[in-house]
């Protein structure tokens, strides 16, 4: 499921905080029941790290999301993004990745590696303005 980002309007991303905002955004558009779900996106970004596409790729139960690496790239191949971020929600509050999801982030780190496509961060939000970055928590780097 696409999500919309109207044709005239350039979103750029300058940090992580700028897409844990976007997402947040986004999650909250969902009623408070649909929001104790995991939900798991994948965003394109271009060279100048606008936004290309968000794209929702799976909604799980409230602990789990069962997703395919293959699921993350198909987007990104078919829009010729060099770059990609990959967020998700911890409907518990809890924003601690999970060992699936270390292990997920490895997986998908080397998928992006192996397509030449620049993984970013993978970001776990919730409701609040709290986030976390795989990528700040320093597990992003050497995950090839």
């Amino acid at each position: 499921m696409n999500v919309r980002i109207p044709k005239n309007e350039d979103i750029h991303i300058a940090n992580t905080e700028d897409i844990a905002r976007i997402m947040r955004k986004i999650l909250l558009r969902q009623n408070r029941l649909h929001r104790k779900k995991e939900y798991f996106w994948a965003i394109g970004l271009n060279n100048n790290y606008d936004i290309e596409y968000i794209e929702l790729l799976t909604i799980g139960t409230l602990n789990q999301n069962n997703i395919d690496p293959v699921e993350v790239f198909s987007f990104a191949v078919s829009k010729k993004c060099k770059k990609l971020i990959i967020c998700h929600n911890h409907p518990s509050g809890n924003l601690k990745p999970s060992e699936s999801d270390l292990e997920l982030t490895r997986r998908i780190a080397y998928g992006a590696h192996t397509l030449n496509i620049k993984l970013l961060d993978h970001i776990i939000i919730d409701e609040s303005k709290e986030y976390t970055s795989m990528f700040g928590l320093d597990i992003l780097n050497g995950a090839k």
